[in-house]
């Protein structure tokens, strides 16, 4: 092959390509955007609003709201913790949300009947039937989904108590700025 020929395939598969680059308009920028996204265990934004999983800023904006009325953050410091500890709570509901999923994707594959409904005449003599026993084994996530997912919840509970532990220290360490101003203005 010469040269020129492969100059010319070249700018062929050039311009081929130029034709398969995506989505064009902003709307179709947005959704191929989430294309990815199969969880949200792992997302950038808080807040996940794709075709596959819609979250509620509102929520999210009341559980922050209610957090700096309970945890009266002061200073930039403090309150980054708070929103630290804000997002670890979103994402853990988010974990629990999947957990969920998970248990019942596990339920409904299965193909068993559903469970009877409880009632004061069942026998507690330890005997169990067979389907409530596989209902039970498969109400705990099994698979590489129910071991990400324990992995995760581990490490925000971590993340939650160290964040909230320093928080704590740090208020305790530095008194509020309206004690201290209170104190300026109090002659003797």
């Amino acid at each position: 092959m010469s040269t020129s020929e492969k100059s010319a395939r070249w700018r062929t598969n050039r311009q081929n390509a130029q034709k398969s680059t995506g989505p064009k308009t902003e709307t179709g920028k947005k959704k191929s955007s989430q294309n990815a996204i199969t969880h949200g265990l792992h997302a950038t934004d808080i807040v996940i609003n794709s075709p596959h999983l819609k979250e509620s800023r509102t929520l999210y904006d009341q559980l922050i709201e209610s957090l700096f009325d309970e945890l009266k953050p002061i200073g930039v410091l403090q309150e980054h913790l708070v929103l630290k500890i804000a997002n670890c709570i979103w994402r853990y509901r988010r974990a629990i949300n999947a957990e969920t999923a998970t248990v019942n994707d596990q339920l409904t594959a299965s193909y068993l009947p559903p469970l009877p409904e409880l009632t004061d005449d069942i026998d507690f003599s330890g005997q169990h039937s067979q389907s409530t026993e596989s209902a039970n084994s498969r109400s705990i996530p099994y698979g590489s989904m129910g071991q990400v997912l324990l992995r995760y919840e581990w490490r925000l509970d971590r993340e939650l108590y160290r964040t909230h532990r320093l928080l704590r220290n740090l208020q305790r360490i530095q008194p509020s700025k309206s004690l201290k101003s209170q104190k300026k203005n109090v002659k003797i």
